[in-house]
């Protein structure tokens, strides 16, 4: 288990890491310790020797799926110096920590929770990385991400969003150790949750619980998804398919739902797709709930709405708890990246943590195609969605997965 320490050591005395609520107190509906204080404290002493006391002092589990310097030792990137049995000796790099807290604690906290001092005044919050989810990504719904997702998020940032691109602050060697941090805080916080996850069903009595080999177990099942993240890149078995007249109407028809599909993405999106479709609250009610105070008080607006919106208020939340609103496609903005790959990424397998589904294998990897060529062009061209939401369904054509491919192509709406 190497350990490596940090940089400005100076300035890192008062610097912890802060304990899930859970810990210590009842969550309702969620594994927690609270009294639970044996468990408590095997926890807490588990997570020290695993990965450190505190950020001056990292630990790194061998098989961590990080960086690994010329002498495959793993965590190099993370600090500034090693702790050798010589002394500390100084490594010729920055260290992901101290990148870490001058560019990305006030927003993402020294734990990474999304709770840093100034996560408060930007919307939506910062990602809190202690569960290993993360929307933008190349993966499957729900697997960790590639390191090519962290790495493309820092350096690009999340358009539409607080996130910035760092392409001009940071070396691509720092944004590597940057990467290697990040991976290092979600590793930490989903240990802890596995650890009190299993804590909260033993009894703080029982001497055998959180021995090492279940503890053992339970790091290498988080390390484990991680490690082979890479190798799940989501591929397009076909190439993309040229953003023609005929391609863009094929994607307008199953955007709004006159396919035989079905699809719902005008039920979220709207049927102009300016995100204001009628399965989410009002973008009124929304910007007034959101915007329309002291975010603390939050709650308090919505107790003020009626039963039947503050039930679909509830109903649209993302996973970490935050009002979700879907995508204003006119705008032209994609959060999680405009090249078309990454679009094609949201729309087959969605968006991790959030209420955008997988579309794959419901549609085919052409009609996907034609979607993004869609998503694309409507906010040049606007006119696309001028048309009737729910004509029949098409039940007979030779085009991209049985949708007729040129049932719309005289579509004085489509420009050629």
């Amino acid at each position: 288990m190497p350990a490596v320490g940090c940089s400005d050591a100076e300035l890192a005395d008062s610097i912890v890491y802060e304990e899930q609520p859970a810990m210590t107190r009842e969550i309702e509906g969620k594994a927690h310790l609270a009294g639970k204080p044996k468990i408590q404290e095997k926890t807490r002493e588990a997570m020290a020797k695993l990965y450190g006391p505190s950020p001056r002092e990292i630990h790194v589990p061998e098989d961590a799926p990080l960086t690994k310097d010329e002498s495959g030792r793993v965590g190099m990137l993370l600090g500034n110096y090693e702790q050798t049995s010589e002394g500390p000796k100084k490594l010729p790099h920055a260290g992901g920590y101290a990148l870490y807290r001058r560019h990305c604690l006030h927003c993402h906290g020294v734990t990474g929770a999304g709770d840093g001092p100034t996560a408060a005044f930007v919307f939506p919050p910062p990602r809190d990385f202690r569960r290993g989810l993360f929307k933008f990504t190349s993966t499957p719904n729900g697997a960790r991400p590639a390191r090519e997702d962290l790495r493309r998020t820092i350096r690009d940032g999340l358009h539409g969003t607080s996130m910035p691109a760092f392409e001009a602050l940071l070396t691509p060697a720092e944004i590597e150790q940057v990467v290697d941090y990040a991976t290092f805080l979600s590793l930490r916080g989903e240990t802890e949750l596995a650890l009190i996850e299993e804590g909260f069903i033993a009894d703080d009595e029982d001497e055998d619980a959180l021995e090492p080999d279940v503890v053992d177990e339970l790091v290498q099942s988080v390390l484990g998804k991680w490690a082979d993240a890479d190798d799940q890149v989501v591929d397009p078995p076909v190439p993309r398919t040229p953003p023609s007249a005929e391609s863009v109407a094929r994607g307008r028809d199953l955007f709004l739902g006159r396919t035989k599909e079905k699809l719902e993405c005008a039920g979220c999106h709207g049927a102009k797709g300016k995100g204001d479709g009628p399965s989410f609250v009002d973008l009124k009610v929304f910007n007034r709930i959101v915007f329309g105070g002291d975010p603390s008080k939050m709650p308090e607006r919505v107790a003020k709405l009626d039963q039947p919106t503050q039930e679909l208020w509830k109903q649209k939340l993302d996973e970490w708890g935050t009002p979700l609103r879907p995508a204003d496609l006119s705008r032209a903005v994609y959060k999680g990246g405009r090249r078309p790959i990454d679009l094609y990424w949201r729309i087959a397998k969605g968006i991790t943590g959030a209420q955008m589904p997988a579309h794959y294998p419901g549609i085919d990897h052409a009609q996907i195609w034609d979607l993004v060529n869609f998503v694309l062009a409507l906010p040049y061209q606007p006119e696309l969605v001028d048309v009737a939401p729910a004509a029949p369904p098409v039940e007979t054509g030779t085009g991209a997965g049985g949708v007729a491919a040129d049932a719309d192509s005289q579509d004085p709406a489509v420009r050629r």
